[in-house]
């Protein structure tokens, strides 16, 4: 297990990027205006590149969408005008496009709708920074060899021909004289020709270097646990490593959380955690760990900038035996202990505390990977009714999904993968609350606030999973004054 933790760990650092971990594509749920809306935004790898858009409108009234980016610092005032997407061919109205992510950091694409009930406009924060670097293939490699080759070879038959045969007469033989200055201009050209190569073989790797130096590095984040009498307590330190400074601007609260901590048990990924540290300092969290058995343990903390940007610490921490009763840091933490896993198969439920339970109600389908799905559940009671859930900081539940090796982490909800704090970000600086050196008004964001979304019991989350493997699906959900979890395992192909 110690082995599977290092390597996990690895992992880990290679492929977080951005918000999630290995899950770089955006997916919302909600309303443009009178309009239902999905949304996909495929960011580019490189910066500055395109993203592909693609919306889906659950209205036959709808005629019109046009997509917009808007970069933090220029806000809408400073960005280009919408482009119309393209209508998909086909019964359901989708619509494709792109957008051009020109500078790192946080943007928005602004989905606009407009039809017979009007127009209204869906925000939708994307993060763009770069992060892949596509290596040469082996054939064009091979190619471009020959053809560097082939380009040497003739350059120096024309710097022969011009120090010989082009001083000749017509007609006139070259005398032995006029080629040997020929092969010597040849042969003093060719270190020339060299070193030119030698220099333009520096300059790329010059380019590369500088390209290598703007791609996103992921936060590096310290986990240490103190234990005494009555304490036993986590400090998060999270540092910026990314050479551009990705952690520019101050960390702001998500639905009044400054961070939403996750730690996983490796040991068969048993003990599952939903915390909530306070910040003590600029980048250092600290919270009590209360329930979680000693162990070694997988963490992930979701932090969300001022300028919109969101994003994901990783790290690993071996936690030591509680000293005693430990009191929880904030009220909204939970926790969950899983000796058994229930299959994600059609008809599966998962027996929850206080005789409630979940039950899948997203069919018999396989999940496949690079394709949106919606993870659908139903809360229900003893009787098998579905029952109304309660906001569970601000929304209507939470699901988590971790790939068994790790390489993927994401926090669903049921708008999607984006935290709606970047939203009122975005429409803040857009009417212009902010202070006089452009600071957000931190006051302004309502932390109680919640999308409009269904509490009726039945949940659906959006997704795409990145790749195929084995999943494990944490649903918190909240039918009366405690948060329960349920944890599902699945197949995606």
């Amino acid at each position: 297990m110690k082995r599977f933790s290092g390597v996990a760990f690895a992992i880990l650092v290679a492929l977080i990027a951005t918000a999630h971990v290995g899950s770089p594509n955006v997916l919302f749920d909600g309303l443009a205006g009178p309009y239902s809306v999905r949304v996909i935004v495929r960011p580019p790898d490189v910066v500055p590149g395109l993203a592909e858009v693609i919306v889906r409108v659950d209205a036959a009234d709808a005629d019109r969408v046009a997509l917009r980016p808007v970069f933090w610092r220029a806000g809408a005032v400073g960005a280009p005008k919408a482009d119309d997407a393209a209508r998909v061919p086909g019964k359901d109205p989708i619509y494709s496009g792109h957008v051009w992510l020109m500078s790192r950091g946080s943007y928005s694409v602004y989905v606009t709708v407009g039809g017979a009930r009007g127009s209204g406009t869906a925000i939708v924060p994307v993060n763009a920074f770069a992060t892949g670097r596509l290596d040469l293939p082996p054939a064009l490699g091979a190619i471009l060899v020959v053809l560097a080759v082939l380009l040497v070879a003739g350059l120096l038959t024309i710097v022969r021909a011009a120090a010989g045969d082009s001083l000749v007469p017509a007609g006139e033989p070259v005398t032995a004289p006029t080629r040997r200055r020929a092969n010597l201009v040849m042969l003093i050209s060719a270190p020339v020709i060299a070193l030119a190569l030698f220099g333009g073989a520096k300059w790329w790797g010059a380019v590369d270097g500088d390209y290598q130096r703007t791609m996103f590095r992921p936060p590096a984040a310290v986990a240490t646990v103190s234990v005494d009498s009555t304490h036993r307590t986590l400090r998060l330190a999270v540092r910026d490593t990314a050479q551009f400074h990705a952690i520019f601007s101050p960390v702001v609260p998500d639905h009044g959380k400054m961070m939403h901590l996750f730690l996983v048990s490796t040991t068969g990924m048993q003990i599952f955690s939903h915390l909530h540290p306070i910040q003590i300092d600029s980048l250092q969290f600290l919270t009590e760990l209360p329930w979680a058995p000693a162990g070694r343990y997988l963490l992930f903390g979701d932090i969300t900038l001022e300028n919109g940007t969101s994003l994901t610490v990783s790290s690993r921490v071996d936690i030591p035996a509680a000293p005693g009763s430990v009191l929880q840091s904030d009220a909204d933490d939970s926790w969950d202990r899983t000796s058994s896993v229930t299959p994600l198969v059609d008809g599966a439920v998962r027996e929850l505390a206080d005789s409630y339970s979940l039950a899948w109600t997203g069919g018999a389908t396989p999940l496949v990977s690079g394709q949106p799905v919606d993870l659908r559940f139903a809360v229900r009671d003893s009787t098998g009714s579905t029952v109304p859930l309660q906001p569970s900081l601000g929304m209507a539940a939470h699901a988590v999904v971790l790939r068994h090796d790790a390489s993927v982490f994401i926090h669903l909800h049921p708008m999607g993968t984006i935290a709606s704090v970047s939203q009122q970000v975005f429409a803040l600086r857009d009417r212009g609350d902010t202070t006089a050196r452009g600071r957000l008004n931190i006051a302004s964001l309502r932390p109680d606030s919640m999308p409009a979304m269904s509490l009726s019991g039945a949940l659906s989350f959006p997704y795409e999973f990145p790749k195929p493997g084995r999943y494990r699906i944490w649903v918190q959900v909240k039918p009366k004054q405690h948060v329960l979890t349920g944890a599902f395992d699945v197949d995606v192909r």
